[in-house]
């Protein structure tokens, strides 16, 4: 079984807003739905085809402007000519145009002039920058000395003791017994 993919690429003779219109004609769809095949993720279009209904959607949709690919449902590998079936129609419909078959297993590729400037850098070339600031100075610690691994850490004296607190008891008063 094979899948229909649109991965948002048109054909160059077909405007954006061109193929939006012509895909809600075919599918009456709405334009919220028609925007979400032009979100920029690949779109599954329908699945669970054969690939005779598979080669005909991607006709279909090729005269619409998209270009798609058939993928395989089970190994998510597109489909190549290779694997087509040996029959092939040998009379055409005349009310459906014959069209060229398109390769569909490569997406068309657009170079910005930000791809024009990359680099490979030599093997083994150190890839993180390098700082040429000069680090911090080291803290003065001349003044910290260390006790010796003997007792307690802090003696008893230096342990700060608590002042005694009286309770407040102004809110309370004597009655007097009854008897």
């Amino acid at each position: 079984m094979y899948e229909i993919i649109f991965t948002g690429n048109l054909t160059p003779e077909i405007s954006k807003d061109t193929a939006k219109a012509n895909i809600a004609k075919l599918f009456k769809a709405s334009p919220a739905q028609i925007d979400a095949f032009f979100s920029g993720r690949p779109v599954i279009i329908k699945n669970q085809l054969d690939i005779t209904t598979a080669q005909k959607y991607e006709r279909t949709l090729l005269k619409a402007g998209l270009i798609c690919q058939i993928v395989d449902s089970n190994t998510k590998e597109p489909w190549q000519t290779e694997q087509a079936p040996s029959q092939t129609p040998t009379t055409t419909d005349s009310s459906m145009p014959v069209t060229e078959p398109v390769d569909t297993t490569t997406a068309p590729q657009q170079v910005t002039s930000d791809d024009e400037n990359w680099t490979l850098a030599p093997v083994g070339a150190d890839l993180g920058q390098l700082d040429k600031t000069q680090p911090p100075p080291a803290p003065d610690v001349s003044d910290i000395t260390l006790k010796p691994m003997e007792g307690y850490l802090v003696s008893p004296e230096e342990i700060p003791k608590p002042k005694p607190t009286a309770p407040d008891i102004s809110n309370l008063s004597l009655s007097p017994d009854e008897s």
